[in-house]
C-alpha cells in the first residue's frame, strides 16, 4: 500500500512546485451537503430507500481551464433501508468516512462571479465509525474501504455551489451478501471558500 502512495504523493508535489510557480492554483475549504433523488442499492432482502450525505473538507486544484483537484474530507452518510423481512420496516445505518476525491474539474465563467464547473474522478471513503446500525451487521460485514466513480457539475456563484452528481461504488456495500453496487443520483449544494 505505501508503494502505491509513493507515485501519487511525488505527482502531487510536481503539479503543487509547477502550479505555485505558474500561479494557476487554487486551494480552498468546502462545506455540503446531498439529497439522493434516484438511487440503486439492493441485496436479497434490503433495498436502498432514502440516501442524506453531509461533508466538510479542503482541496487543492492546479490548472486554468481544467483543474486537476485533490482533496481531504469528512462525510456523513445517513442511509435508510426498506427490509423485506416479515415484521421489519425501515432500517437505518450511518457512517462516518474519511473522503479523498481525485478529480478534473472545467471551469467556464459565466459572468464575474459566477461559474459551470462540471467534474469527472474518483473518490477513495474508508470507513472511520458506524454510528447507528439497525440492520445489525458489524463492522466488519461492510467493506470498509469504498472507491466511487463520481462526475457531474456545479453552478458556483460566489462562494454558493449548487449541483447534481452522480456516484457509482466499485465494491458491494455489505462484504458478505450479494447485490447491486451502489450508485446515486443525487442534488447537491454547498459553500467553497
Amino acid at each position: 500500500m505505501k508503494k502505491r502512495l509513493l507515485p501519487l504523493l511525488v505527482l502531487i508535489m510536481l503539479i503543487g512546485q509547477t502550479a505555485i510557480a505558474q500561479k494557476w492554483y487554487q486551494y480552498g475549504f468546502r462545506l455540503g451537503t446531498s439529497f439522493s433523488i434516484s438511487r440503486t442499492y439492493s441485496t436479497e432482502h434490503h433495498e436502498l430507500s432514502g440516501l442524506f450525505v453531509g461533508e466538510f473538507g479542503a482541496y487543492f486544484r492546479a490548472g486554468k481551464h481544467v483543474y486537476g483537484e485533490i482533496g481531504l474530507g469528512y462525510a456523513f452518510y445517513k442511509c435508510n433501508f426498506s427490509n423485506s423481512y416479515q415484521g421489519y420496516s425501515d432500517e437505518r445505518v450511518e457512517t462516518r468516512h474519511i473522503q479523498i476525491p481525485i478529480k478534473a474539474v472545467g471551469h467556464v465563467p459565466i459572468r464575474k462571479v459566477s461559474a459551470f464547473q462540471p467534474y469527472l474522478g474518483i473518490v477513495y471513503q474508508p470507513i472511520l465509525k458506524i454510528t447507528e446500525n439497525n440492520i445489525g451487521f458489524d463492522k466488519e460485514s461492510l467493506n470498509t474501504q469504498q472507491v466511487f466513480m463520481t462526475t457531474g457539475f456545479d453552478f458556483k456563484f460566489g462562494p454558493i455551489t449548487i449541483g447534481a452528481n452522480y456516484q457509482r461504488s466499485f465494491r458491494n456495500y455489505f462484504r458478505n451478501i450479494a447485490g447491486k453496487k451502489p450508485q446515486f443520483i443525487g442534488i447537491s449544494a454547498g459553500l467553497q471558500f
